[in-house]
């Protein structure tokens, strides 16, 4: 599993001139629920509701759920998007508004997966949205 978080880092310096940080991150597999406290959502329905399969926590360590599978495609966008916010943030960019930080990391997911031959995770809208938000802060 480290060789493939290396190489997601390394993708993400090439595509992005973020230097990623010499300690790799924890990578911790766990139940929905559970990324969903960390992420802090505490109640069951709007857990569900929110489909949230990863999280990172500013403190070296990204969950994922256990259904993740290194050997997928999918999944690994999924932890490629979570290393995109531990680089953020080791890069001193953890503070900007969380809508031009999700902005970028699904940006930078959908990249990748095109370069996969793969379909975009998200819509230009969303992505776009997720930015305005940010304008208003």
């Amino acid at each position: 599993m480290n060789e493939t978080i290396t190489v997601l880092l390394m993708w993400i310096n090439i595509n992005t001139g973020m230097i990623p940080p010499d300690e790799l991150p924890n990578l911790v597999l766990t139940e929905r629920q559970n990324i969903c406290l960390q992420f802090g959502i505490n109640n069951k329905k709007q857990c569900i509701g929110t489909r949230l399969a990863g999280f990172y926590n500013k403190n070296n360590t990204i969950y994922l759920h256990t259904s993740f599978d290194h050997s997928q495609t999918i999944d690994q966008s999924r932890l490629l998007h979570e290393l995109i916010h531990y680089v953020q943030w080791k890069n001193g960019d953890g503070n900007e508004c969380r809508g031009k930080l999700e902005a970028q990391a699904y940006r930078l997911q959908d990249k990748w997966l095109l370069e996969r031959n793969e379909p975009p995770r998200s819509d230009a809208f969303t992505v776009m949205m997720l930015e305005a938000a940010c304008e208003d802060a």
